[in-house]
């Protein structure tokens, strides 16, 4: 019996602390908008190039098809084509290739 409640004691500490862990972990990725990284501008603009460009490709081949659907495709969703850790965080890549994307799009179909 002593074993049993030692083991759930376990159980609970290591649940406890995982769940820490990763709530400090989306806290960092939401830092680059507090200037904690000094260069998220620099890869916000990484990713808006990317995005634009994988907008405007896809822009074009719906106005060719004539179906201007939703930009939202899954390259948008993902918003991590052409991502390299060194350029910056994550989250200010995402956002600049999201920003980027659309406008590309919107661009792609004129």
């Amino acid at each position: 019996m002593r074993q049993m409640r030692m083991a759930a004691y376990a159980l609970a500490v290591t649940l406890t602390l995982s769940g820490l862990a990763l709530a400090q972990r989306v806290r960092d990725d939401d830092d680059y908008d507090r200037g904690r990284y000094p260069n998220a501008a620099q890869t916000e603009q990484y990713g808006y190039q990317n995005g634009y460009r994988d907008g405007l490709q896809k822009g074009r081949h719906e106005g060719r098809e004539n179906d201007p659907g939703d930009f939202r495709s899954r390259e948008w969703q993902n918003a991590s084509d052409g991502y390299q850790s060194w350029m910056g965080p994550f989250e200010a890549f995402r956002h600049g290739y999201r920003e980027g994307y659309r406008e590309g799009f919107e661009a792609g179909l004129r």
